[in-house]
């Protein structure tokens, strides 16, 4: 079918006339994944999606149309559309779209994977769910509620435009998920964590999700009966997980060139110092089985290395190849797509910050008070850097000793002065799968060591 595809799309390119750029961009996603919520199987989705989109370049304004009919018929109806729909917004146009050159090239790309999930029994996979289920459930009689989830994503990508550009990409994504929440009287506490990569079905070996488990069902019960940390603003470690949300929403979003351009908190800090000489902050297109890696974006151009702060000091963003032109550099391959029915948006990748030479213990002996605080959850920022996170679990550090686990907290401030505090980094690195919410979503990869900083810590104890 690929081969089918390409011959079409490449067909259909050649009768594209009076445009001054377009592209056609296939995409075939195939998803499953198993869902097991205590003892039972709760849901099985075992689908796929297949379309093309075409973008048009007419008078310096973007058409855009797509379709799922893939026969030469329905390639040259959305390439009208699009030819259309881009002549109609150039009638109240403000300003002229350009595109920055880049390397046009022909290539293919797959996923690097020992075991491809599209030649295995999928059931070995709800066996699986099920049995980390079993263990879970079995951990504690406090176990009030558990969720396991294991699954894969497949994309095939086929790209071409009338800049002679010719990709083809099989990108494959395999994670699993694990929540238990513990009871004991009137008191709950929810213990959540999750593994997958860019890889085949391999990376569940490497990684088990039973581990995951594991480390979700101990929490749980750990914190059931915890108290909640007296609120203010400590000195703290944050754990490697929540060092890569913190990269991710509250710095990576505030790097990306269509945010920038808008006026974002790094839109006038181009070579400034903006946070500790210890902090090296990239995002990165090819980073080895990266949950956002790819080796082309959606606009065909090669992905690479991304520096946006290096030894604290503000290098460079994020770019398509319009905003490349804008801002008078080189793309950097971020331009992405959810899926066939969307156009490119300015996106991340895999954004981390580099990991440093700290063991744990080293990271923890200088402080007197605070707190190490691990397991991620979900958060919010805006494009001044202000965030607010949810944290699993704070662990009291008293001179220099772990000593006292507490439950979940928030913790909160700029994200740009909590790197300006960092004054050591980790080696524990770690990179990890997420998911980005950018007007559409699409897989990140999200990743950093333990770094000692300062926060705010909302708890709420004595």
């Amino acid at each position: 079918m690929p081969s089918e595809i390409l011959d079409l799309m490449e067909n259909a390119l050649e009768k594209a006339l009076n445009v001054d750029f377009i592209e056609l961009r296939f995409h075939e996603r195939r998803n499953f994944s198993v869902n097991v919520k205590n003892g039972q199987v709760e849901r099985i989705i075992n689908g796929s999606i297949r379309g093309v989109c075409a973008r048009s370049l007419v008078n310096g304004c973007w058409g855009f149309a797509s379709t799922t009919n893939l026969t030469a018929e329905g390639l040259a109806s959305i390439i009208e559309r699009s030819i259309k729909a881009a002549k109609a917004s150039s009638k109240y146009k403000r300003r002229t779209v350009k595109l920055e050159e880049r390397k046009t090239l022909k290539d293919e790309y797959v996923t690097p994977m020992r075991k491809d999930p599209l030649k295995i029994d999928v059931e070995n996979l709800v066996n699986e769910a099920l049995e980390v289920d079993k263990t879970v459930r079995n951990f504690s009689e406090l176990i009030a509620m558990d969720t396991v989830s294991i699954g894969y994503v497949n994309d095939q990508l086929i790209y071409v435009s009338s800049d002679g550009a010719r990709i083809k990409q099989r990108i494959v994504r395999c994670s699993g998920r694990c929540q238990v929440i513990a009871r004991e009287g009137g008191k709950i506490a929810m213990g959540a964590d999750n593994v997958g990569a860019q890889s085949g079905l391999e990376i569940f070996d490497e990684t088990p999700l039973m581990n995951a488990g594991r480390t979700a069902a101990e929490r749980a019960v750990r914190l059931v009966n915890a108290r909640m940390p007296k609120s203010g603003y400590y000195p703290v470690v944050l754990e490697n997980r929540i060092v890569g949300l913190l990269a991710h929403e509250a710095v990576g979003h505030t790097a990306e060139a269509d945010l920038v351009f808008s006026k974002s908190y790094l839109s006038d800090k181009l070579g400034v110092k903006v946070a500790s000489d210890l902090i090296t902050l990239v995002d990165d297109g090819r980073y080895p089985r990266g949950y956002g890696t790819m080796m082309y974006d959606d606009e065909g151009t090669p992905t690479q290395r991304t520096v946006i702060i290096e030894n604290g000091i503000c290098k460079g963003f994020m770019h398509s190849r319009e905003t490349a032109y804008e801002f008078g550099v080189e793309p950097t391959g971020n331009a992405r797509a959810w899926t066939f029915e969307y156009d490119p948006l300015v996106r991340m990748r895999n954004t981390y910050i580099e990991p440093g030479d700290y063991s744990l213990e080293e990271l923890i002996e200088d402080i007197d008070e605070g707190y190490y605080l691990v397991g991620g959850r979900s958060g919010q920022a805006d494009s001044t850097g202000e965030f607010m996170f949810g944290v699993q679990e704070a662990i009291k550090i008293e001179r220099g000793k772990l000593t006292e686990h507490c439950r979940g907290v928030t913790i909160s401030g700029n994200a740009f002065e909590v790197l300006k505090n960092v004054d050591a980094i980790g080696k524990d690195f770690v990179m990890r799968r997420g998911m980005c919410g950018k007007e559409q979503v699409n897989y990140v990869g999200m990743g950093g060591a333990p770094l000692r900083t300062k926060v705010i810590i909302g708890g709420g104890g004595r």
